[in-house]
């Protein structure tokens, strides 16, 4: 046992120092991650042998459970409200006809029967929420186009699942199911899914304060606990495990209760900490050697899928908005495949169907192209077309939720600011939190409460 807890943390070590090798090079960290899961396999220089699907499936659920749920956590409600219409279209209707029409070039391209090409479509057929915020971050995209972008990628895997899972019933013995069977199937997915997940978002933090937990330790366990609950919950009744969580995420992450701030940061932590071992796992289930013969076929339908359809389904499905050409290419470019579509992948094994491994490879291989593709260039191409906002000076602004958890701090004003024109006496701080020092250019002013805030104002607080 010594040995492999050895081994496991230098694995983690070696994937830490490849984060500084990925933005030496400006390699996606997905990529990286891969790339240490290969080296550590059989087949490299680790000479770990490792080929259990389905441990990787259940481990895989997990992390994306829990990178739905921070991703949630981390939405804020109004951009959900301004651009759920687009987004959710994309990570409805978009997965849907994504599907459908990529099945079409697998069932010509490769020797899967048309059963096989529409569940292989379905699989690569969701964009990658972990892939996607790695590489845009904190970057000042336009903010429309960055929601949009965000929230189709966080919302369109539960779609891409229940389709997976109504596909896969083609393949069991007994089974024939009409396509009335699977609309209704969907829309059940659907239902049961969100209306779980507003339950959980209503009843998490009530639940809390009435346990009275008064450490942020206990708290961010009590999250896990109903993160757990929720999608545990909402698959015994056969809705969408991954809707429910993220619907609670982001309910939840739009309140306002103590150790907040902490909170977050204590589950983007698990994230992290899951994304590497999620990326590094897949990384060991593949054999590279058996990748070299889907280079042609997995080239070209790369192309197809990540280009030709996507931007074909983009512009058609966001042609009532009021998009440019360039925010809806640059839409179509961030639609990259991540881990999902190889968890999914692992589905196939798991089930024992005949082009299971192809469908495997296959689907590692597009991953991997999409990737490094569109993940190297992403924010090259939202340069080149002009979408990105101008820096403004953030290294000493702060939220107002984080003054709560902080006892001095900071902000700067800029023009976009809530706070600016207003009078202190005006503003709404958290209980106990005073504004000590105003600096206005190279002169402080007294903050009294007819104090009219501007935009460059240095205000530092304070908390009794």
């Amino acid at each position: 046992m010594g040995v492999e807890i050895l081994v496991v943390g230098i694995i983690i070590l070696i994937s830490l120092f490849s984060i500084r090798i990925s933005k030496k090079l400006e390699i996606p960290l997905l990529i990286m991650f891969l790339l240490v899961g290969m080296l550590a396999g059989s087949e490299g220089v680790g000479g770990i042998y490792f080929d259990n699907a389905l441990v990787a499936q259940n481990i895989g659920t997990i992390a994306l459970m829990f990178i739905i749920f921070s991703g949630g956590l981390e939405t804020d409600k109004a951009d959900v409200r301004k651009s759920i219409c687009p987004s959710g279209i994309l990570a409805t209707l978009g997965v849907l006809l994504t599907a459908g029409l990529s099945s079409v070039a697998v069932y010509y391209l490769t020797d899967f029967t048309l059963k096989e090409s529409l569940l292989f479509s379905a699989m690569v057929s969701s964009t990658d929420a972990a892939a996607v915020m790695s590489i845009l971050g904190d970057s000042k995209l336009k903010k429309d186009v960055k929601s949009v972008v965000e929230i189709e990628s966080g919302s369109n895997d539960p779609m891409a699942y229940a389709l997976i899972l109504f596909l896969l019933s083609f393949f069991k013995e007994g089974e024939n199911p009409s396509l009335v069977v699977g609309v209704i199937f969907l829309l059940k997915q659907i239902t049961l899914g969100a209306m779980i997940g507003y339950i959980f978002g209503r009843i998490t933090l009530p639940l809390a304060n009435y346990i009275k937990i008064v450490r942020e330790e206990f708290l961010t366990i009590h999250l896990i606990a109903m993160l757990f609950i929720c999608f545990g919950l909402a698959t015994v009744f056969d809705g969408n495990g991954f809707l429910a969580i993220y619907i609670a995420g982001i309910m939840v992450g739009n309140k306002k209760f103590n150790y907040k701030l902490n909170s977050i940061r204590n589950m983007r932590l698990i994230t992290w900490f899951m994304q590497i071992g999620m990326f590094v796992m897949l990384g060991l289930l593949v054999f590279p050697s058996q990748l070299l013969g889907y280079i042609a076929v997995g080239s070209l339908l790369s192309v197809i899928m990540i280009i030709v359809v996507r931007i074909l389904i983009v512009y058609g499905l966001l042609l009532p908005f009021k998009f440019s050409s360039k925010e809806k290419l640059f839409i179509s470019w961030a639609g990259l495949k991540g881990a999902v579509p190889i968890i999914f992948a692992t589905m196939a094994v798991t089930e024992g169907l005949p082009n299971a491994q192809g469908m495997f490879n296959l689907t590692f291989y597009i991953v991997v192209f999409s990737v490094l593709l569109q993940g190297m260039t992403l924010k090259y191409v939202g340069k080149k077309l002009n979408l990105f906002e101008e820096e403004i000076e953030t290294e000493n602004a702060i939220e107002m939720d984080e003054l709560e958890e902080l006892a001095l701090k900071k902000m700067l004003l800029h023009e976009d600011s809530e706070y600016v024109d207003k009078k202190i006496k005006e503003l709404e701080l958290p209980s106990g939190m005073l504004i000590v020092s105003i600096k206005r250019g190279d002169s402080y002013v007294t903050p009294k409460g007819d104090v009219v805030l501007l935009v460059g104002d240095t205000l530092l607080f304070s908390r009794n």
